[in-house]
C-alpha cells in the first residue's frame, strides 16, 4: 500500500496532471470545429476531478492551508442550501455545477505544499507552454480562414444551434465560439509567455516562440474586433506602466528581461496606443489581404434562417451595423438577470440556463416581458457578467463569501508587494493580470459558474500559486 500511494499521487491523484489534461479538453471545448470530440473526455474528466476533491478533502488537505480558505467553504455551505432549495427544478444541473465548483476551489485552486520551489516553477511553465502552443495553432488557423475568407457553421451541443467558425459577420470568429473567446485566450497566452520568462530560464528558441505567438496574437486580437480583449489588454497596459513607478519592480524585471527600462515603457506605450486607438487603420490594412474564394465551406446541410451569406468582394472589418454587438445585448440580458434574481435574492437558483435546462414555469412569478425571456433564452445561462453569473447561481450570501475571499487576497498581496521582499517582476505581473480578468468579469464570465471555462483554470491556478507563495509561507519564487 506504501508503494501504490505515491504512484497514484503522481498519476491518477496528481492535481498538476489534472490541470493540464483538463485545460487542453477546455480549451478545444471551446473550439467548435473539433466536432464534439471532447463530450467523453469531459465526462471522464469531472469524474477524475470528484475522485481528486474526496483525495484532498479527507488526505492531502491543501485546501484548508490555504488563506481565507474558510470563506470559500462559507460559499460551498450556502450552495448546498441552493441546491436543496432549487432541488424541484434544478436539482442535476445545479449538482453538475457544484462538482466544477468544487474541483475549481479544491483541486485547481489550492498551491501543494509538498512541493519545492524549483518544482512549482516547473510546473507553472510547462502548464504555461501547453496553453500557449495550443492556441498558438488555433489562431494560425484562425489566420488562415481570414486569409481564404472561409466560413462554414458545425452543430453545437445544444440542438438547434450552430457555431460560426471562419470569418463571419465582419469578425474573425476562427476555430473559436467566439472573437471574444479567441480574443481573451490570445491575450493570456501572451501573459502566461511574459510569466514564464520571469520565473525560469528560457532557452533562445522558446524565446523566438513566444515572440511569434506575440505576433500573431496581435493579429489575431486584431480581426477578432472584440472591445471587451481592447479594453483589458488596455487596463493591463496602464497597470503594467504604473508599476514601473515602483524602483523594486524596476529592479527587479530589469534583471530578468534582457531589455533597457525605457524601451520597455515605450513598447507598452506604443501598444496602448495602438489598442486605444489605431487598431481601426491595421483593419483598414488587413482587409487588403484576404483572397477571395467563390464557395462557402458548410459542413452540414441547414435551413437555418440566419445562415450567414457569402462573404462580399469587399472585406469588412467592424461590429455590425446595427450596433447589437454592444455588448452583444448585454444590457438587457443583465436587466432580465436582475429581474430573475429578486425573488430569490439570498441563495439563487444553483443554474442559470433557465430554458434550456427546465421548463422556466417557477418563473412565471417574476416580472419578465418578452423581451426579457427572450434575452435569457439567447443567453444560455451566460450572464455575460461574472458577478451576476455568481449572483444568480448562488445568490447574495455566496456571493458575500466569494467576493470577500478575492478582496482578503488582493488586498494582502498588493500590501505583501508594497512592504515586503519578494520577485516584485512575478508578484506584480501575476496581480495586474488578475486584476484585468476582473475587469474583463464586468462584461463577461468566466471566474466562476461558468463550466469548462479556460480562464477560470488560469485565474484560479495562479491565484493559489501567489497566494501560498507569498501570503501562506512566505517564500519567494
Amino acid at each position: 500500500m506504501n508503494r501504490i500511494v505515491p504512484v497514484l499521487e503522481k498519476s491518477l491523484l496528481s492535481r498538476d496532471a489534472f490541470r493540464v489534461i483538463n485545460l487542453i479538453i477546455c480549451l478545444l471545448y471551446f473550439m467548435p470545429s473539433t466536432f464534439n470530440v471532447t463530450n467523453i473526455p469531459m465526462k471522464i474528466a469531472f469524474a477524475w476531478g470528484g475522485i481528486i476533491v474526496l483525495y484532498e478533502v479527507f488526505i492531502k488537505k491543501n485546501f484548508f492551508k490555504m488563506r481565507f480558505s474558510w470563506l470559500l467553504i462559507g460559499a460551498m455551505i450556502s450552495f448546498i442550501l441552493t441546491i436543496i432549495i432549487n432541488r424541484e427544478n434544478f436539482l442535476i444541473p445545479s449538482i453538475y455545477n457544484f462538482g466544477y465548483l468544487l474541483i475549481t476551489l479544491i483541486v485547481i485552486f489550492p498551491a501543494d505544499f509538498s512541493q519545492s520551489e524549483e518544482e512549482k516553477k516547473k510546473k507553472m511553465v510547462y502548464f504555461n507552454n501547453v496553453f500557449i502552443i495550443i492556441i498558438f495553432l488555433a489562431a494560425l488557423i484562425s489566420i488562415y480562414q481570414f486569409i481564404f475568407l472561409i466560413s462554414y457553421h458545425v452543430p453545437t451541443g445544444t440542438p438547434g444551434l450552430l457555431a460560426r467558425q471562419g470569418f463571419i459577420e465582419h469578425r474573425l470568429f476562427g476555430v473559436y465560439t467566439s472573437p471574444n473567446v479567441g480574443a481573451m485566450f490570445g491575450y493570456t497566452s501572451i501573459i502566461l509567455s511574459l510569466i514564464s520568462v520571469l520565473i525560469s530560464k528560457i532557452t533562445k528558441t522558446i524565446r523566438v516562440f513566444y515572440m511569434m505567438n506575440f505576433i500573431v496574437q496581435i493579429f489575431y486580437i486584431t480581426l477578432s474586433s472584440s472591445r471587451g480583449a481592447q479594453v483589458v489588454i488596455c487596463s493591463f497596459l496602464v497597470l503594467f506602466l504604473l508599476l514601473f513607478a515602483n524602483s523594486k519592480f524596476r529592479k527587479s524585471i530589469r534583471e530578468v528581461l534582457p531589455v533597457k527600462i525605457k524601451w520597455m515603457v515605450s513598447i507598452l506605450l506604443v501598444l496602448l496606443v495602438y489598442f486605444s486607438f489605431g487598431t481601426n487603420y491595421a483593419k483598414d490594412f488587413l482587409a487588403t489581404i484576404p483572397v477571395s474564394i467563390d464557395r462557402k465551406v458548410e459542413v452540414i446541410e441547414s435551413n437555418e434562417s440566419d445562415k450567414t451569406p457569402l462573404p462580399e468582394k469587399e472585406v469588412i472589418l467592424q461590429h455590425s451595423s446595427d450596433n447589437s454587438e454592444i455588448s452583444a445585448g448585454r444590457f438587457t440580458i443583465w436587466k432580465a438577470a436582475l429581474k430573475v434574481i429578486r425573488p430569490t435574492l439570498l441563495f439563487g437558483y444553483g443554474e442559470t440556463d433557465f430554458y434550456g435546462n427546465s421548463d422556466a414555469k417557477f418563473l412565471k412569478k417574476v416580472d419578465l416581458d418578452t423581451t426579457d425571456v427572450n434575452e435569457l433564452k439567447r443567453a444560455h445561462g451566460n450572464m455575460h457578467n461574472g458577478f451576476l453569473q455568481v449572483l444568480v447561481s448562488s445568490g447574495i450570501i455566496a456571493f458575500i463569501c466569494i467576493y470577500a475571499f478575492y478582496v482578503l487576497n488582493i488586498f494582502s498581496l498588493l500590501k505583501t508587494f508594497f512592504r515586503s521582499k519578494v520577485n516584485y517582476a512575478f508578484l506584480g505581473i501575476v496581480l495586474i493580470f488578475i486584476l484585468s480578468i476582473f475587469i474583463d468579469e464586468m462584461v463577461e464570465a468566466h471566474v466562476l459558474f461558468n463550466k469548462r471555462d479556460v480562464i477560470s483554470i488560469v485565474f484560479w491556478y495562479y491565484l493559489g500559486s501567489i497566494s501560498y507563495l507569498y501570503l501562506k509561507k512566505g517564500e519567494l519564487i
